[in-house]
């Protein structure tokens, strides 16, 4: 099972770059609505290839845009949750440079932050207003890095400046990420000094692997500051990996 999820990965890879890739950039261009779909059906296929099953607990509250805020366990949230909506993230700039994965983000709109740079965080905040200006929902992993998901590290409230900077009607919306096997938490987490293709390797291997993504209740960002929004969204992301975990 494990060389045939390999190698419909690969397959599908090699499927979305000829085939997807230049419709996708296309329709970014022109704002067609067809981007959103490319989007989450091929997270879909990735899910799927590598043995991902992502189960949704509740929907994202209020309309679009919206300010989602998750906890972060692995690379493999990302193609979660844009497997149930068409998404645009906040990532890493050294995820810019991953091969194959990277390009796939910058086509996507992702935006970058550099790692530990406190200079750049106005502007990168007036990237992620300008998503939300188009109408598009916005990810941020406040944590600021992956865990092994055991439990929830604390909040950076940064970026969630980007809300003030807004200025426009939006729901910040709280959503918790946990991996089981179908009974117990499971670690699926890349980070330390592990390797990108030994870890795909031993998540294919493994399969079975259940995500779930419980949403939590829409926070009225009006009259908070980035800190109180920051201690919100982290307080009912705990709540819900309690919720899970019981």
């Amino acid at each position: 099972m494990p060389y045939l999820r390999a190698l419909a990965f690969v397959t599908a890879m090699l499927a979305a770059f000829v085939f997807l890739v230049p419709v996708q950039i296309i329709a970014r261009r022109r704002g067609w609505a067809v981007q959103h779909r490319i989007q989450t059906g091929f997270c879909r296929v990735m899910c799927w290839t590598i043995g991902v099953k992502v189960t949704p607990i509740g929907a994202l509250p209020a309309a679009a845009p919206r300010f989602v805020v998750s906890n972060h366990v692995s690379w493999t949230d990302v193609i979660a949750l844009a497997s149930l909506y068409p998404l645009v993230f906040l990532a890493k700039s050294e995820v810019a440079g991953w091969p194959v994965l990277g390009f796939l983000a910058r086509l996507q709109g992702t935006v970058f932050v550099p790692r530990s740079s406190r200079k750049d965080i106005p502007a990168v905040n007036a990237a992620l207003c300008g998503v939300l200006r188009e109408g598009r929902d916005l990810v941020v992993f406040p944590e600021g890095t992956s865990s092994d998901g055991a439990d929830v590290l604390p909040f950076r409230p940064a970026h969630f400046d980007a809300i003030q900077g807004y200025g426009g009607a939006l729901a910040v919306a709280p959503v918790a990420i946990r991996y089981t096997d179908g009974a117990r938490p499971i670690d699926v987490g890349w980070y330390g000094d592990m390797t990108f293709l030994p870890h795909l390797w031993s998540l294919m291997k493994r399969g079975g692997v259940e995500c779930l993504v419980s949403c939590g209740e829409a926070i009225e960002p009006r009259g908070k500051d980035r800190k109180q929004l920051a201690f919100e969204t982290e307080a009912q992301v705990r709540a819900k990996l309690g919720e899970m975990r019981g």
